[in-house]
Parts: C-alpha cells; sequence; structure tokens
C-alpha cells in the first residue's frame, strides 16, 4: 500500500470510528453534546448514553493499545501515596478516553507511530470516583459513588441503571428540548430548573432528607427500589 493510500485508510478508520460514536448514542446532535462531556457531572437527560460512549471509548482504547504499547508517567506522587501502577494504569486510559480522545484516534491510525506510545495522565478524583462506569455487581462502590453527586444527579443515575419501564413524558420531553438545542427562555422558571438540574431538585435538599412518595421515581427494578433506599437512608 502506497503512503497516499494508507493515508486514506488511516483517514477513513477515523472517520468510521466517529461515526460508530453516532451510532452509540443515537444521533449527530446527541454527539455533539456529549463528545467532551466527561469533565463534569454525568449529563441529567443523556446518562444513558454518555455513560455508552464512555464504555466504547475504553474498549477502542484497550483494543488499540494494549497494555505493552504503551506508558504513563505519574503526575500525583504516587510512589509517596502508595497508590498502585493498576490504579496508575486507570486513571490513564480514564483521561485519555475523555480529555484526550482526539489524540487517542489520532494515534489509533498512526502507521509510523512508536513501539511504545506515552500518554499523559491527570491521576485525580474524577478516575477514583468514576461516575461514568458503573458495575451493579459492586453495590457499596455504586452506593460510595453516588454520595459524590447531588440527589437528584443521583436518583437519574439509578434510574438509568436499574430501570424496567420508559422514562416519564416530561423527561422525554425536556431530552428532546435539549437535543434540539431549543432555547429554554420561554419556559416557566420551575421547568428551567429541570432541565438545568434534572426532576428531583430543591435548592439545598440532601439524600438524608428524602424524596416525598410522589417524587419517587416509578420506573425501578426491586434491586433499583433498594438501591434507592439504602442510598436515602445513608
Amino acid at each position: 500500500m502506497s503512503s497516499r493510500d494508507m493515508k486514506d485508510y488511516n483517514a477513513r478508520e477515523r472517520l468510521r470510528a466517529v461515526c460508530d460514536q453516532i451510532r452509540v448514542v443515537g444521533s449527530v446532535k446527541i454527539f455533539n453534546r456529549l463528545e467532551n462531556s466527561f469533565t463534569g457531572p454525568p449529563d441529567i437527560y443523556f446518562m444513558k448514553e454518555q455513560f455508552a460512549l464512555y464504555k466504547w471509548r475504553k474498549q477502542f482504547f484497550l483494543t488499540h493499545f494494549p497494555e505493552d504499547t504503551w506508558s504513563t508517567d505519574c503526575n500525583f506522587g504516587c510512589g509517596n501515596t502508595g497508590s498502585s501502577s493498576e490504579n496508575h494504569r486507570m486513571s490513564a486510559i480514564h483521561y485519555n478516553i475523555t480529555e484526550n480522545f482526539d489524540q487517542v484516534l489520532k494515534l489509533a491510525f498512526e502507521d509510523s507511530r512508536p513501539d511504545l506510545l506515552d500518554f499523559p495522565t491527570d491521576y485525580s478524583a474524577s478516575c477514583l470516583f468514576n461516575k461514568f462506569e458503573w458495575d451493579k455487581e459492586k453495590e457499596q462502590e455504586v452506593l460510595q459513588k453516588l454520595t459524590t453527586v447531588d440527589l437528584s444527579t443521583a436518583v437519574h443515575i439509578i434510574c438509568v441503571l436499574y430501570n424496567c419501564s420508559p422514562p416519564s413524558l416530561l423527561q422525554v420531553a425536556m431530552r428532546r428540548v435539549l437535543e434540539l438545542g431549543l432555547s429554554l427562555d420561554s419556559l416557566p422558571k420551575e421547568l428551567q430548573v429541570v432541565a438545568e438540574r434534572g426532576l428531583y431538585y430543591i435548592a439545598g435538599r440532601e439524600a438524608v432528607d428524602g424524596l416525598d412518595q410522589k417524587e419517587r421515581p416509578r420506573c425501578l427494578t426491586s434491586e433499583g427500589e433498594k438501591i434507592l433506599n439504602m442510598f436515602l437512608s445513608q
């Protein structure tokens, strides 16, 4: 294959990877919303797609960059804190698929890349309490991570992880408004707050304050109900 053909092939593969991500989240508009959304808390109305995109990117990294093909330098004094090398590597993967993915894509299809790549690391709580990857088999870990977000976000996360029925009509409508990028200025103030903070937000309310019976989500499995009750009683 000529150099020109190789460049064309690599360009097509990068485009295919972008298209695959769009398919994962469902639309170009949602992808544009989520593409660089991993430095803050989960997106209230697009968590399912955001978690799926994170999973896809992690698998992409692991597929294209096996363990013996890259390294990373500590930026957090791991030798002093006693952090394991595995945690350090997972931090590097997290950082690069959330904040450096354009470079990851470029390197994945770079025919002249070195035998050993050096990926940057941001060893921080964003990885230690990763809010975009959830293992429902680890119940205590799930509960601990839920405490790192506000009450409304936590309840929305539980609904995504343990749902057994479609979301409410209000949630569907709010998703559509946000996906299309429509102005919220004409909406009542309370709906603007719902759009920004979620269905379960009340200023100053914490998990210990609980939810009124009429507020409790009705889309949860029995396991989800248990997790919600455990979270609210922590």
